[in-house]
Formats: C-alpha cells, structure tokens, sequence
C-alpha cells in the first residue's frame, strides 16, 4: 500500500499535538486503518466525514467527531487522561489520513471527497493546514480528471478487431492400418475355398467369380477394422473445444472492438448534448429559456439541468463550461455576495413553488451536511438560513460568486447520484 502523505505531513506539522512517541504514531496509524473500514461501508459517510473533517472548528460533539474518539480509544487508553476534551486536531488529522487512504484506493470514493471538499474549500479558511487540504484537493482534483479524460476520450481510429489464426492444439489423430496378417489369412482362405473341385485353370471364369466374391469379403473386412480403429481415434469432444475456443477469441476481439468504438460514440453525443445545451440556453426543468428565469435561482436551475445530462464521471472542463455559460447569459461582472445573501430568494415562496419539485431532499449527514443538502430544506420550508453555520459549518460572512454556487450543487448533484445508485444496487 501507497505511504499515507496527508498522514504524515499531519505529523509533521505537529496538528497531532504529542510528543515524538513510536507507540502513539502506530496507535494513530491503526487508528486510520480501523477508519477506512468504516468509511468503506457507507458512501453517505464519506461525505459526512469529510465535511467534518474539513470544518477547523467543528464541535467536539459531533457525531463523526464522537465515532472517531471512540476508534482511538481502542488503541490509546490513556488518552482521555491526556485531553480534557475529545482532541480535535488529532481527530481530524486522522479523519483526513483516512480519506485520503480512501480516495487512493478506489476512484469512486476519490470523486465522493474531492466533489465534496473542493464546495466546501472555497467558503473556510484552513490557514496553517492549507498546505494539506490543497494536497488532497490537487491530487484528487489530478486523479478524477485523468479518469474523466479516459472516459471522454476520442478512438483516434476505428477500431480493429483482432482475431488469432484458427489452430488444432493437441488435435492428434491416429492411422488407418491394414492388419496385413488377417488380410493375407482371408485371402488363402479365399483361394482354398475357389480350388475346391474345379481349377483355376479348367475353369477360369467360375473360380474368378468365386475367389473375388470371398477375397472382397476378406478385404473389406479388413479395411473396415481399419478405418473402425480410426475411428476411435477421432475426439469430437476435443475437436469442439478447440472450436469452441476459437469462436469465443472471435467474439471477445468483437466485444473489445465495439466497447472501444461504442465509448467513442459516447463521448461525442456527450460533447454534442453540452455544447447544445450551451447554444439553446433552454432549462429542460423548468421548460423556459434561462434568459426568462430569475437571475437570484438561475445558478442552481443551470446546476440541476447540467447534472441530469452528465455521466457519473465528468472532467473538471465542465465546471468551466457551466460558469461560463451563467456569465454569457448574465453578461455583467460577477459580484461576490456573502452566502445568506446569495441564497435569500430560495426562502420566499415563488422560489419555493418553483423548484422544491426539483430539487428533492437529500441524503443529509446531520450537524454537518452540504450546502445543496441544506439550501433543499429550505426549499422544503425544513430549514431557515439562520440555521447555515450550525447545517453546514459555513460562516455566514463567506463570499462567493453566483457562479461559484452553482458548480458546488452541480458537485453536489453528482456526489448525490452515486451514493443512491450505489444504495440501490
């Protein structure tokens, strides 16, 4: 397994507040490890950890908080002597270790964290351990849009499907053999037989007639136990194996071939749906042009259509083209607004009747969830914005562009469609 760095930079940068102690790395260590196992068996909880572990003062009763404690209880007893209060920091440091662990191993689980960090980045600040969080941001950011990249790649030519040369392995076939001994013994016996009362020479005719009808007797006899014994040699079972395997080389040559072709084709009709969709500037929701829709939820109906035409993998490109797109149609500068004041409109009722049909509620991780998760309650008259920090964990005074709120829904959306496929299946 690939060195942990986010677990040791944490080290490094002394955020695990102890003194240089062996026992207590591999206490922290099997710590993560029992972590990973957890975090495995629920993708819901991946998210939820993640925006725990993002949030520099998140409460120390936490649910994610309190479940990570008890895991580095099991391995330092003495711990609780140690703090007062559950250890946040080390906490952290070694929820982050684990979803780094996680996101390595598997590209599912590297979407669900970096979807879910990068949102969720852009409104806090991390100060002394920015260096981490932009580890973890770069090299999954890095590692979904090489997997995008492949996904959406162009076939360069058609492709050609390979087929290996028809050959008979291990097919050996016996000979026909004449058993000469009983063949001659068939034939004197022949002879005998025609000699008998009449010559060859006084009658020449009749003793022809009856030496060949007994000779042929003989003869085909003997090529008959020939060809009988060859017979047996002839394996239909082996010669249909080879058969068989040559068809099935036939047919996988086919299959890659038409995998490698069909991908192609995918990913043009994808291109081809997102630059129409950028062209027509038409929301298939709410069945109007976005020009015709009010500026103030503009973002999140453009986030809620895009994410319904993506794949489950998709190039950080796309982000571009969705702020790219709101700009056109806005066609003024961007203004930063802080994020009551950005979502102010999604209380009032005619935002409420507009797009709760469209943006259902989430799968929600409680005292922590996501900004999409939070802004759907709302919606749903569940939640009010005084509630933001204590949901999310983000500062009422934080800033963004109406752009920047609509690639984190998008974000949102797409982390939201893995979890529930990945429920159903």
């Amino acid at each position: 397994m690939e060195r942990n760095e986010v677990f040791y930079d944490w080290l490094r940068a002394k955020f695990f507040e102890f003194e240089d102690n062996d026992d207590r790395v591999k206490q922290l260590e099997a710590t993560v490890a029992d972590l990973v196992v957890v975090l495995k068996a629920s993708l819901v909880e991946v998210r939820c950890y993640t925006l725990a572990a993002l949030d520099a003062v998140i409460p120390v009763d936490n649910p994610r908080i309190v479940a990570t404690y008890n895991l580095l209880k099991k391995h330092w007893g003495s711990v609780e002597s140690k703090y007062s209060d559950a250890p946040r920091g080390i906490l952290r440091g070694v929820i982050l270790s684990a979803l780094y662990q996680l996101g390595m191993e598997s590209n599912e689980l590297c979407r669900i964290i970096y979807y879910t960090a990068s949102g969720y980045a852009q409104f806090v600040s991390f100060e002394s351990e920015q260096h981490i969080i932009d580890r973890i941001l770069r090299e999954f950011g890095r590692d979904v849009e090489n997997e995008a990249t492949e996904k959406w790649a162009l076939a360069k030519a058609p492709a050609a499907p390979d087929f290996a040369q028809f050959k008979l392995k291990d097919f050996k076939l016996g000979s026909a053999t004449v058993d000469t001994a009983t063949l001659k013994a068939a034939l004197k016996e022949a002879s005998d037989s025609s000699n008998s009362g009449q010559s060859q020479h006084q009658y020449p005719a009749q003793w022809a007639e009856k030496f060949s009808t007994s000779a042929s007797a003989g003869i085909a006899k003997a090529i008959e136990t020939a060809f009988g014994d060859f017979g047996k040699s002839l394996s239909t079972t082996a010669l249909q194996t080879e058969v068989n395997n040559f068809f099935k080389g036939v047919s996988d040559s086919l299959s890659t071939a038409f995998v490698e072709s069909f991908q192609s084709l995918k990913a043009v009709e994808q291109r081809s749906r997102l630059l129409w969709w950028k062209e027509t500037l038409y929301s298939t929701t709410l069945r109007k042009g976005y020009r015709e829709i009010d500026a103030a939820v503009l973002p999140v109906v453009m986030a809620i259509d895009l994410a319904k035409m993506l794949p489950e993998v998709t190039p950080v490109s796309v982000d571009y083209l969705l702020t790219d797109t709101y700009r056109a149609i806005k066609g003024d500068a961007p203004v930063e607004q802080t994020l009551p004041e950005l979502l102010a409109s999604f209380e009032e009722e005619d935002a409420q009747k507009l797009l709760a049909a469209h943006l259902p509620l989430m799968t929600d991780c409680g005292e922590r969830t996501t900004l999409t998760a939070f802004l759907a309650q709302v919606l749903h008259g569940q939640k009010t914005l005084k509630k933001l920090t204590g949901a999310t964990g983000l500062r009422a005074e934080a800033k963004a562009l109406p752009e920047q709120l609509a690639v984190l829904v998008l974000h949102d959306l797409l982390t939201e469609r893995l979890i529930t496929e990945s429920d159903a299946t």
